[in-house]
């Protein structure tokens, strides 16, 4: 299927779901204790930085975009589905929320310190890959740092029933090694990676990886 095709697979499922989900994961609390130390390194990766703006690429209904702003990023949030978008803002009204791309990123070259992508790759294609990670590479200023997290594997599942509702789209399973090919040849530098075994509701090994857009570069000015 063409990418746009998966989009909007992509973007009409969570419109359906985004109330369900909103209510069945309202907060950060079901994330594994390994999931969250590496969440905390990131955020403190960027508070490092001298930029420390973040973006939650595909923040969903904003429970992860609101962790991150109880540690102290300055986080904002997109997401391809809108239904979702207007759940988050009602959510968190004192956070920025937009609809969007992950392969179009609505932000200037080299403004972010952080991408942060939790879960939000497994509906890109293989192909598409190099395309989202070159656009996170560039709204990342130098020293800035990208946090994915996928569930490791290979090939995809159909995803027909969610969160109480009938769906249809693909969820992607990505060898480690192979995310970090793609976001080598982006131009990241690997930081720290983290794989663990499913947990009790997961079907699948877990992986989260953080990686940094080399810092012997200089933001532009303006």
């Amino acid at each position: 299927m063409h990418r746009d095709g998966r989009l909007a697979l992509v973007r009409s499922a969570y419109d359906v779901v985004a109330e369900s989900y909103a209510t069945l994961l309202p907060d950060a609390s079901f994330e594994a204790p390994a999931d969250r130390g590496m969440i905390e390194a990131f955020a403190s990766y960027v508070m490092e930085g001298n930029v420390r703006s973040v973006v939650d690429a595909g923040c969903g209904a904003g429970r992860m975009t609101r962790l991150l702003s109880s540690l102290g990023v300055d986080t904002s949030g997109i997401d391809v589905s809108a239904g979702m978008i207007e759940v988050a803002r009602r959510t968190y009204p004192g956070l920025g929320f937009d609809v969007a791309e992950l392969g179009n990123l609505p932000h200037a070259d080299m403004q972010l310190g952080g991408v942060f992508a939790w879960y939000s790759i497994i509906h890109s294609a293989p192909v598409d890959l190099p395309g989202v990670f070159a656009e996170f590479f560039r709204v990342l200023a130098p020293g800035g740092y990208a946090l994915i997290s996928f569930q490791a594997g290979e090939g995809s599942r159909q995803i027909s029933r969610a969160y109480g509702h009938d769906v249809s789209m693909e969820a992607q399973l990505f060898t480690p090694a192979t995310v970090i090919e793609h976001l080598a040849n982006a131009g990241f530098n690997m930081v720290a990676q983290m794989s663990r075994g499913p947990g009790p509701r997961e079907k699948s090994p877990q992986a989260v990886l953080i990686a940094q857009r080399p810092s012997n570069e200089q933001p532009s000015e303006g």
